[in-house]
């Protein structure tokens, strides 16, 4: 019995940036993690979602990160490639090619935030140095980085 060929269909497709080298590539809508073509590491592309303590090294994502009311995150570096969502804590430098948003009973303290955008609602409380906008091209070539 012959099998019927069927047209590879190539779903919906998103473009990231690596937050390791800054190499901008697409990938399928549903991918979790691949290799980034300019570094050769492996990035995760996946949004995380934080809902209790996470206490990391390095948080660091291609999609967003989200922090719920009793999440925390206590971590040298946040890096995010679409934005992060903040509900409850975060300790540690914010990198986002996004928005930033604080809901109104979060905190965020670090040394760091930079972000496209800032959203904070009232209440919400931060402690360190804020950078917005920021643009990561532009910091790179600020601090003689050069791809």
């Amino acid at each position: 019995m012959a099998r019927k060929k069927t047209a590879n269909k190539a779903g919906p497709r998103r473009s990231i940036r690596c937050y390791l080298c800054g190499h901008v590539q697409d990938v399928s809508a549903r991918t979790m993690s691949t290799t980034c073509p300019g570094c050769n590491r492996a990035i995760k592309v996946e949004n995380v979602t934080v809902k209790s303590y996470l206490p990391v090294n390095d948080l660091q994502t291609c999609g967003e990160v989200t922090i719920t009311k009793r999440g925390r995150v206590v971590a040298k570096r946040i890096q995010s490639g679409e934005g992060i969502i903040c509900e409850g804590a975060m300790e540690g430098a914010v990198e986002t090619d996004g928005p930033v948003q604080l809901g109104g009973k979060s905190s965020w303290k670090g040394q760091r935030l930079a972000g496209r955008s800032l959203v904070i609602e009232d209440g919400a409380t931060l402690l360190g140095h804020v950078k917005i906008p920021w643009d990561r091209d532009e910091d790179a070539s600020a601090n003689g980085i050069t791809k």
